[in-house]
């Protein structure tokens, strides 16, 4: 635990601030140039969230108190604020997230004489502080509400140490941080805060930020890395019609012992999605049709069961007595359109069947969604099922829905060992981690229905889902 004091906590991103450091473990003081109201915000806080460890002071009994200092104020009260503390900080980190924005041009870049705010507050607080800039270009409003943060922090310092303690620090409350050499480019993130503004006012966004992409040269060759690591959630409940699924994966990764981290990706097998969104039947209720009869003739399964794979169906390919072939309307191959009965029922009780989810794309979306809220983490999510492939006996964890990554990997144009461009390389990314996750999700009386897996080299991506995994019809050449 450390001591954080936020100098100017009482405002929009000092209080946001606040509440994620106080619910990540850390005492926080809030400092104000005027005590009461700090005190009144910090009881505010508590009362919210009474395990929070958090109190009010004025801005030098504050600043005097915390191991860390965090300046949030505006740019016209930087000088003051840094008068008033600067005999409180010597040889402490100071973390100044200060934006020179000059009302009401805020939207053009103004800088001051010295380059950036945070080279003045170096200035004004002497070689001992040991200034940090970092947080101009995150919003308030999604740190305050405890929602996943779709940006990246700038960290800046002439303090290497000092800088890697902040970028930890930023990553124990779900930011990722990004040490971008000398003090003196805090220049770049300060400006980028105009820019910021102009985006958001010009296109209608909200909180538009920065992001930083590309891959490390040691994950892209495979080498350097710690490895992959699979972790089974255990603990979860028999899930029953609307259960809160990721309420309850949450509780089994803190159970787990696990705090989530950027890049790690839980998958959820497709019979615990399909049950808390109701996509059980009774096969007593099902209406059959003449497709249905006809279907079931064919193949001698029920005629029920059979109504309900024709109906899952985009496609009815291959039939044969005790099995059915479809191309689900998803685009997936699988037997009987995915429909199953395992794990489902008492067996005294009435034949059920198990649909796939209505969208496992959309299902894995809110998965991650929810959970992204919880942890304040970057995290994919993947639905999996085992199916059955072509030529190759037994079942494999497949991908039928994905959110928050691309689930292929496109290594065309890329080099092997020996310098020869590889020609034909797609990886079916998602594919892989589905099957490594099928390694401790139960398949029969385990009844583990999800997993975390970290280490995964994958790319992130907001636009695509499993629907990339599927070949092209005008590809298949088995038909």
């Amino acid at each position: 635990m450390t001591s954080i004091a936020i100098l100017g906590g009482t405002g929009a991103l000092g209080g946001a601030l606040a509440l994620r450091l106080a619910k990540a473990g850390h005492r926080v003081l809030i400092g104000s140039r005027d005590a009461a109201k700090a005190q009144a915000f910090a009881e505010t806080l508590h009362a919210a969230h009474p395990s929070a460890q958090v109190r009010g002071f004025d801005l030098k009994a504050a600043a005097a108190e915390g191991e860390i200092c965090v300046l949030t104020v505006p740019y016209a009260a930087h000088p003051d604020t840094l008068a008033q503390v600067r005999q409180h900080v010597a040889g402490k980190i100071v973390v100044d997230a200060t934006v020179p924005l000059r009302p009401p041009k805020v939207g053009t870049v103004q800088l001051p004489p010295a380059g950036a705010a945070a080279v003045e507050a170096q200035a004004a607080l002497g070689p001992e502080a040991r200034v940090v800039s970092a947080l101009q270009n995150i919003g308030a409003e999604k740190l305050a509400a405890g929602q996943a943060v779709d940006g990246d922090v700038l960290v800046a310092s002439d303090d290497n140490e000092a800088a890697a303690t902040v970028c930890a620090l930023l990553a124990e409350i779900g930011l990722r941080a990004w040490h971008v050499g000398p003090l003196a480019n805090s220049a770049a993130a300060e400006a980028m805060t105009s820019v910021l503004i102009q985006i958001n006012r010009r296109y209608k966004r909200v909180q538009a930020g920065l992001r930083i992409t590309g891959k490390a040269k040691e994950a892209e060759a495979g080498a350097g890395s710690p490895g992959v690591s699979v972790t089974p959630l255990r603990g979860l409940p028999l899930l029953q019609p609307g259960d809160n699924l990721a309420g309850l994966i949450e509780a089994a990764i803190t159970a787990a012992g696990l705090a989530p981290e950027d890049g790690d990706v839980v998958v959820v097998a497709q019979k615990a999605v399909s049950k808390v969104e109701g996509r059980a039947v009774r096969l007593d209720e099902v209406a059959v049709t003449e497709r249905g009869r006809a279907l079931a003739a064919e193949s001698e399964k029920p005629a029920p069961l059979a109504e309900l794979i024709a109906g899952e169906a985009a496609e009815v390919m291959r039939v044969k007595p005790g099995l059915i072939v479809t191309r689900h309307r998803t685009g997936m191959v699988a037997a009987n359109a995915g429909i199953d009965a395992s794990n489902l029922a008492d067996p005294a009780g009435p034949e059920m069947a198990l649909l796939w989810p209505e969208n496992p794309d959309a299902s894995a979306a809110a998965l991650r969604r929810a959970l992204e809220d919880r942890f304040g983490v970057r995290l994919a999510v993947i639905v999996s099922d085992s199916l059955g492939r072509a030529w190759r006996m037994g079942t494999a964890g497949t991908a039928i829905g994905t959110s928050g990554m691309r689930p292929v990997r496109d290594r065309r144009g890329e080099t092997d060992l020996f310098g020869r461009v590889l020609q034909a390389t797609v990886v079916a990314v998602g594919d892989e981690i589905a099957a490594a996750a099928s390694l401790v999700i139960g398949e029969a009386a385990e009844g583990i229905p999800a997993a975390l897996v970290r280490g995964a080299v994958y790319e992130p991506c907001e636009e695509t889902g499993s629907a990339d995994l599927i070949r092209p019809l005008d590809q298949d050449l088995f038909r």
